[in-house]
């Protein structure tokens, strides 16, 4: 779960940090409010491709960091095993675009590339704009959601049922 979210010199944004407290949180305003804004900065945070143009005129970098809760994920734990990444209860994103067009990615302070940025953001959030809804409907999608909400015991049955299937198929 996002707990909070920092934004530095990205568009017209100088400075804002927004705390999320546990439940939904709907971002609303009139057109021109900065909500989508607050997306691409959070979408830039988890690997999106960056262009020098984000950062806020005058400003010599743009910075986004967000700090995630994590409950029992065996999916994240394996892909920090995999990074040689350290995993506890939180993790703490940060990325910055600089104006020689580059970008400089962090996670639990220590550097990674983009791929491993955007694998790690696909198991820490999803966002969905208002035309996303027929990717919403494929059933497939509903069960991948539902799998990743399971803890470390019910991927283990998962998989053990994965196994029995796949040599039950196999007769």
């Amino acid at each position: 779960m996002l707990l909070e979210i920092s934004i530095k010199n990205f568009a017209i944004i100088e400075a804002i940090s927004l705390n999320f407290e546990k439940g939904m949180t709907v971002l609303t305003g009139e057109t021109g409010a900065g909500k989508s804004i607050i997306i691409d900065a959070m979408n830039l945070m988890l690997g999106a491709r960056a262009t020098t143009d984000v950062i806020r005129h005058g400003a010599p970098k743009a910075e986004i960091e967000g700090l995630f809760s994590v409950e029992n994920s065996r999916l994240l734990q394996e892909l920090f095993d995999e990074q040689g990444l350290e995993l506890g209860d939180e993790i703490i994103i940060r990325r910055e675009i600089l104006q020689n067009g580059r970008s400089v990615s962090r996670v639990n302070g220590q550097m990674v590339n983009l791929s491993v940025l955007r694998a790690i953001g696909q198991h820490l959030v999803d966002i969905h704009g208002q035309h996303d809804q027929e990717e919403l409907m494929r059933p497939q999608l509903h069960i991948q959601m539902l799998d990743e909400f399971g803890d470390a015991a019910f991927l283990d049955l998962k998989e053990t049922y994965q196994t029995s299937f796949d040599a039950y198929r196999k007769m």
